[in-house]
Order: C-alpha cells, then structure tokens, then sequence
C-alpha cells in the first residue's frame, strides 16, 4: 500500500502489475468497482474510483485511509498484536451481521485505520490480484492463513488462529513449498502447540491457537468467541516465568516433536503420491520374479507337471488359468505353445495384485467359482477369468497324443457394451460420464467380460522324458450369447 496524489488530492493506492507483464491486467481493471468494505462505527463499502500509470507500473487509488495493513503488525509483540487481531474478529462480526458473505483473508489486504477501523479491500479483485502472483508472493500473505477446504466463518476462524500461531511463535504454523504441499499441511500435518515452541506462552492462548486451526477434538471457534477471547486478554498477563532447566527440555520435546510430525507428514505424502506407482512396480516386479522363476524350475528343476500323463497335462494347462497360474501353464508346453494364453493369465495377474494392493480386493473372479455359484450378476467393477465345462476327447494315442479340447473361455471384455452379466447401471467411472454428450446417468449395458465356445487341438509330445504340448491349434471360436 502506498499513497499517492492526484489531481492535488491524497489518495490510496495499490500497485496492480507493470505494463506488457501482466496478462490479467485488464481483468484487475474490470474489477476495480468491486466493493470492500470499511468497518468503523458503521459498515460502508469502499471502493477503487481510479487507475494511475506511473512508467510501466499501474496503480489503483480509491479514498485517502491513515492505516496499516496487517501483515506489518505480525511481528510486534503479542501484547501490542492482539489489540489488531480482536479487532479483525469484531469487524468480521459486522460483516456477518451485515449478511456480507464472508471471504478469504489475505494480509495485504487487510488495513487498521488510524481511527480505529478495518478496511478490507476488495475481495474479488485481490483475488485476481493473487493470481497472477508467485506462490513465494503468496505463501506469507494468503496460503500460510487459509485452509483449502473451509469457507465462510469456519475458514475465517482458522485465518485468526494461523496469525496467532505465528504472533506467538514467530513463525506460520504451515511452510510448505509449494501450495499444493501447505494445503496438505493445512489439512493433515500435527503441530507442536505454540507454548511448546515458545514456553513462556500461558497455556490458555496457546490452546486458542490449536483449537482455531483445528488441532484440538473440539467444535470449531466462532467469531464471536474469538472476539470475546482475545478482547478478554486485553491487560492479562500473556506469559510466565519458566525455569532455564524446564525451558531447554520443552524446547527439546518441540523439536523433537515437530520433525516426528513433519516425518510422518511427508511418509504420508509419499504413499498418498506414489503408492499406486509402487504397487504396480512391486506387482510387476513378482510377475517377473514368477517369470524367472518359471525359467530357471524349468532349467534346474524337474517340472511341475513331472510324471503327468498326457490328458493331465492338457487339463492342467487348461484349468490353471482359473487361478492365473501362468508357472504351472509355462511348465505344461513347449516351442511357444499358448503363449497367448500364458501372456494373458500373466498380464491379469500383474492387474489382480494391483488392485488388490490398491483398493483391498482382487478384481478377477475366477470362472470355475463363478460358474459353481450358478453365474451370478456381478459388480461392474468386477471380471471373469477362466476356463468352464472342459471336455478333453483323444484323437491319437502315444507315442504322439493329440486331443480335441472343447471349453468355454472368459476374459475381460474387449468391449464392454457388448459384454454379458451385471445389470446394476454402474460403470468403472463410478459416476464420471462420457463426452459424447449422453447423460452421466446412462448406464452401460453389458458388465466387464465375455465368454466364448472354443475347440482346440493340441498336440503332445516328450521333452526330457515328460510330456508337453508342443501345438495348440484353434479349430473354432464361437461368442457365447447370454442375456445381458
């Protein structure tokens, strides 16, 4: 805030950007007639009446007002700030009994007349105003003070209680780096209480602190409580006698307390940021491991299917993509048979683990089960994966076995809307609708998976005295037409 003449008259003024630098600056000016208001003995708007260009910098100047903003009062000491900060809690009163909506506070924007009033500039172009700054331009003056989920009186009762926190400790309660991360500590990051970092503090504002900043199991603090509180501690004593020996290890157990808090903090942003990355590299890193595992049994281990006979291992291979057991299907073929299938079994795995890790639950109902339980509907978030009604009928005998494989085969469906099963209306979107225009309400009309009428013929042979399938040839391939 500054002041400035024009045409021979005080006036003050606000610098808005430069010229050629700030693209928004025609939208400040457009703002300029928006009202803020003025809290004295009576509650009257004020209002920007011109624009004034001073080289490349602009300003805005509205009425002459002998004040200062609130951010130069933070540093004084706690007796002379909590005159200003009761009397921002009065004036906030006004204005609810006003019915002026309430709005964020900004420090910048925020004025103590001389006389003995508040002048809140207008809200909606600082709003402007603050985006087009820096998040460093606004860390102190608005991010550090405002919780990104609250509105109205509640957000204006934390905005109070961070100016106190940091009258008291010298410090902002919340300093994150970005303003992404202080909204995160806003909501989430515990606080040592300010009579922890500064022991002298009585108790008694120090809990006023936490609880405005939502730090204590309380209902939050009311305007008119704040007003009450802080004009109560007008002439009281705000701080005590501490022993040298009692000081150091309180401010020991702060120290202590507040990098065990912002250690858990940032842990808990890690895994919020990056567990769904670290589930599926975990879940990848399994499936190669299987993989490899898979390479080197088959290498240095008898296999898995050692001493099956030639049907068992083709219903072996057929039946183990119920339990996506890729292993067990890699150990039963040779020469790339399948490797379709062993591809898919592996992927769906991959997906399972997952979601499993994920959302807590597997999203792949195996087929056998699903068939046993007499197909029901499922949850839309759900799939079918697997083999149902195997029939296996020789062909030829040894030495060289050939086998006609009928099945029914179900996957995820490659297009859902031609799908079979749930009727329940609910997409994977839970919700979020499409951008063709159709309604978010329109429910899909065929749930997740499919189901086809197979035959094969497969081919055996002996590899290291155990016997495999070395071909797997598709004779037909049929959908299966099921009521959706």
């Amino acid at each position: 805030m500054t002041e400035i003449i024009e045409q021979g008259v005080k006036r003050l003024a606000v610098p808005i950007g430069a010229a050629g630098k700030s693209s928004s600056l025609a939208r400040i000016l457009a703002l300029k007639g928006s009202p803020g208001w003025l809290v004295a003995e009576n509650v009257r708007e004020w209002r920007f009446e011109g624009v004034t260009q001073n080289g490349t910098d602009f300003f805005l100047h509205g009425p002459f007002v002998a004040a200062r903003p609130l951010d130069s009062i933070l540093d004084l000491p706690l007796a002379e700030t909590l005159p200003f900060l009761a009397r921002l809690a009065q004036s906030l009163v006004r204005l609810k009994e006003m019915a002026v909506p309430l709005f964020s506070l900004q420090t910048d924007s925020i004025l103590f007349t001389d006389d003995g009033g508040t002048l809140f500039l207008p809200p909606e172009l600082f709003r402007e105003v603050r985006g087009q700054r820096t998040y460093e331009t606004n860390r102190d003056t608005y991010e550090a003070i405002n919780h990104p989920d609250l509105k109205g009186e509640a957000l204006a009762s934390f905005s109070i209680a961070a100016l106190l926190y940091r009258v008291i400790a010298k410090r902002f309660p919340f300093t994150g780096t970005s303003a992404e991360e202080i909204h995160e500590q806003a909501r989430k990051l515990k606080l040592p209480a300010p009579d922890q970092l500064v022991p002298e503090c009585i108790p008694e504002i120090s809990s006023l602190a936490m609880a405005g900043l939502g730090r204590v199991k309380r209902v939050p603090v009311t305007l008119q409580e704040w007003a009450a509180a802080l004009c109560g501690l007008r002439g009281r004593e705000l701080y005590r006698t501490v022993a040298a020996d009692e000081r150091e290890r309180v401010l020991r157990e702060a120290a202590a307390l507040r990098e065990g808090y912002e250690k858990r903090f940032r842990r808990s942003v890690f895994w919020r940021k990056n567990g769904k990355l670290i589930a599926i590299v975990a879940a990848v890193v399994i499936a190669v491991g299987l993989g490899l595992g898979s390479i080197l049994s088959n290498v240095f281990a008898p296999r898995l299917t050692k001493g099956y006979a030639p049907r068992k291992v083709v219903q072996t291979f057929y039946l183990a993509m119920n339990s996506l057991n890729n292993s067990l299907m890699d150990a039963c073929v040779v020469n790339r048979a399948g490797r379709a299938e062993i591809g898919e079994a592996t992927n769906l795995y991959v997906i399972s683990r997952v979601t499993t890790a994920y959302e807590g639950r597997a999203n792949i109902v195996p087929a056998d089960e699903w068939d046993r339980n007499g197909r029901p509907s499922l949850d839309a978030a759900l799939t079918v994966y697997g083999v149902t009604d195997l029939s296996i009928a020789e062909e030829a005998a040894e030495p060289s076995p050939v086998f006609r494989v009928d099945y029914e085969k179900w996957a995820p469906a490659s297009n859902p809307d031609d799908a079979v099963g749930s009727d329940d209306g609910v997409g994977p979107d839970d919700g979020v609708g499409p951008d063709d225009g159709s309604s978010p309400a329109d429910p899909p009309t065929g749930p997740r998976f499919e189901g086809r009428k197979n035959s094969d013929r497969v081919s055996l042979r002996r590899d290291k005295g155990d016997w495999v399938i070395f071909s797997i040839d598709r004779i037909s391939s049929e959908p299966i037409d099921l009521p959706k």
